[in-house]
């Protein structure tokens, strides 16, 4: 058997949204097992940085928006052919705050952003045979509770789109399967603003985490496992990956 860390060795993997959050934490994982990691973010300055951070000749960086979908399929191509492809994703607050133009924003870049992306691999040779797409959602499809009415409807899309991708891309032998996100320790509570931040949100998040069977919350670290498992587990396709501290047996 070949030993994990050299099942992605000089593998082609791009991650959409390997600069922040969750993604960043997939890309660093990624980089860590030998792969060439592309990562792509709308923003040019934030991959001019994490790209220099880093600073791991395997790590590149390329521009682009899932929200035209045109220009970020070209990109996808001129990437081609790749290995792997991870999308990551956000989320979203209470609907009685919810600004509308914000939320189909959030559906705009997450969910018909994973769609722009199955749709690539499906019409062009861009994810090479034996290769694999991984989509991102999240918990709240399953127990949505009082903050999560928008982005649990988003995220249990997410769960069909998987399912219905993994035998689409079937015949092109490229596996689809999903990473489940519990309660994540990352920027984006920053942007949600439902629990405050600094010192307060590293409190609540401490709080909610010790509530979990694990005890504590994860950060996105813990979370790159999921994504390490999706792109290598060969045998794994229309997979919904829970990882969540047991938060959904609560």
């Amino acid at each position: 058997m070949v030993a994990p860390v050299d099942k992605l060795k000089g593998k082609k993997i791009v991650v959409v949204g390997g600069t922040s959050g969750i993604g960043h934490g997939a890309a660093l994982a990624l980089l860590e097992h030998g792969a060439h990691v592309t990562i792509v973010s709308s923003s040019e300055q934030r991959v001019k940085s994490v790209v220099e951070g880093i600073g791991n000749p395997n790590l590149h960086g390329k521009v682009g928006n899932v929200r035209e979908e045109e220009s970020f399929i070209e990109l996808l191509r001129s990437l081609a052919p790749i290995d792997h492809l991870v999308f990551s994703g956000v989320d979203k607050g209470e609907i009685a705050e919810a600004n509308f133009d914000e939320c189909k924003h959030l559906f705009g870049v997450k969910f018909w952003g994973a769609a722009i992306c199955g749709k690539a691999a499906a019409k062009y040779d861009i994810i090479s045979s034996g290769g694999s797409l991984t989509l991102t959602s999240g918990t709240g499809a399953m127990m949505p509770g009082k903050t999560a009415s928008i982005g649990g409807a988003l995220n249990a899309g997410l769960f069909t789109m998987t399912q219905g991708l993994a035998l689409e891309l079937a015949d092109k032998r490229i596996r689809v399967n999903c990473v489940v996100p519990g309660i994540v320790s990352t920027e984006l509570w920053d942007k949600m603003g439902t629990i405050g931040k600094g010192d307060e949100q590293a409190q609540k998040l401490e709080a909610m985490g010790k509530k979990l069977p694990v005890g504590f919350c994860a950060t996105g670290e813990h979370i790159a496992e999921a994504y390490l498992y999706a792109v290598r587990a060969d045998y794994a396709t229309g997979s919904l990956i829970t990882i969540d501290g047991g938060g959904v047996l609560k």
